[in-house]
Order: C-alpha cells, then sequence, then structure tokens
C-alpha cells in the first residue's frame, strides 16, 4: 500500500530525492509523476515491495503529521533532520530505496 503525501504538478525529482516512512508518523509534498513512477517501479521489486505499507514524500518536504498540512499549504522545506522517526527509508535507486522497507 502507498500512501504518498500532498500530491503536486511539479517535475519528477527521483528515487534520489525521495523518503518513505512507515508507521505513519511523518509525510510531505511528492510531484504526482514521482508517485507514477513509485507505484511502476515498486512492481518491479516485490521481494521488497509485497506485503508493505509505507508513505512516500519528497525528503527535503518530510515533517510530523500534525505540522504537514501547513508546511504543504506554504511550500516549506525541512531540515534534513528536523524530524526523524526510525523508520525513514532514503537510496540513490529504487531497488536502494525499496530495500529498508519492513513487511506489514
Amino acid at each position: 500500500i502507498i500512501r504518498p503525501g500532498g500530491l503536486t504538478m511539479e517535475p519528477p525529482r527521483g528515487a534520489a530525492a525521495l523518503e518513505l516512512n512507515q508507521g505513519d508518523t511523518k509525510s510531505g509534498r511528492i510531484s504526482r509523476a514521482d508517485v507514477a513512477a513509485l507505484c511502476v517501479e515498486a512492481v518491479k521489486y516485490p521481494k521488497f515491495t509485497s506485503c508493505t505499507t509505507f508513505e512516500c514524500y519528497d525528503a527535503d518536504t518530510g515533517a510530523p503529521l500534525a505540522s504537514v498540512g501547513l508546511s504543504n499549504i506554504m511550500k516549506a522545506k525541512t531540515e534534513e533532520k528536523a524530524f526523524v522517526s526510525g523508520r525513514e527509508c532514503r537510496g540513490e535507486t529504487w531497488e536502494g530505496i525499496f530495500s529498508h522497507l519492513e513487511r506489514d
């Protein structure tokens, strides 16, 4: 199950700019094009993505859920380590970003 953050019309940024998270503690903004690419790529890596639920957003927009609405309206960026849930997944490639996911 893929749970995107606030959707934008921005150009895609690719896997290296994204962050996945599990546990519904953090969100942010993500382009529609990146969500589409993420969905296609997730199908290619069932070893890592089947039976998983994760949030996805641009890493530089990730914030605690309580503050996401306002930061999305203001199109704010966050400091890289402003809030760490401990379940963030990042990587330079799709395989790399998916390889850190934990099954539900």
